[in-house]
């Protein structure tokens, strides 16, 4: 496949690639992994089956890549937070709380839940999820242990897996298919995520 010239504009290689894990997202969202060929992803984006098998040779192979994708650009997200140079550890650690949130709170949960059980199933995307939690955790761990100090090691991790719970558990309660939940609607449950996260900080 021809490389992407110095001006960093994709090639036609990268567009149809991009073009394929767009569409299948979409048909992901609409009717589930289940529902979905290679052939119907094919005709979807007026390609030929052989043509889209260059690129993902194999349906689950099509599935990695996207979920990978998802789950790449959020890391990179919380990644920036944490390279910000002058935030103070409860601002940064609060930042990331609130990015993780929003995004499941915004992005289809759809994907996302349907990906979380693709994992199950791909040793190696598995490994890859479980290290990001480990990645993720671990600097919640020492955010908190920048704020409290006085908290010992095993209390720290055990706090930072309970947000990061929380954190994953909002696609499950409150994402964006879902219907809005009684008593606290849309930015009120967010909020309330977060309070019960200061308090994991604070108490």
């Amino acid at each position: 496949m021809a490389k992407a010239d110095t001006t960093g504009r994709e090639t036609k290689g990268e567009r149809t690639r991009r073009r394929i894990m767009s569409e299948a997202r979409a048909m992901i969202e609409e009717m589930g992994i289940d529902a979905i060929s290679q052939d119907a992803v094919a005709k979807k984006v007026g390609i030929t089956q052989s043509a889209l098998r260059h690129h993902f040779p194999t349906r689950e192979s099509m599935f990695d890549a996207i979920f990978d994708h998802v789950f790449s650009g959020f890391y990179r997200s919380a990644e920036q937070i944490l390279l910000e140079p002058g935030s103070q550890p409860r601002q940064r650690l609060l930042k990331l709380c609130t990015l993780h949130l929003g995004y499941a709170m915004s992005e289809s949960d759809r994907v996302a839940l349907q990906s979380f059980a693709h994992y199950l199933y791909n040793p190696d995307l598995l490994a890859r999820q479980s290290s990001w939690y480990q990645w993720i955790a671990g600097h919640y761990a020492a955010l908190l242990g920048a704020i409290r100090p006085e908290l010992d090691e095993k209390t720290r991790h055990g706090r930072a897996l309970a947000i990061l719970t929380l954190s994953i558990g909002t696609w499950i309660t409150v994402g964006k298919s879902r219907p809005p939940w009684p008593t606290l609607p849309g930015d009120e449950a967010r909020s309330a995520l977060l309070a019960s996260i200061e308090l994991l900080i604070e108490s």
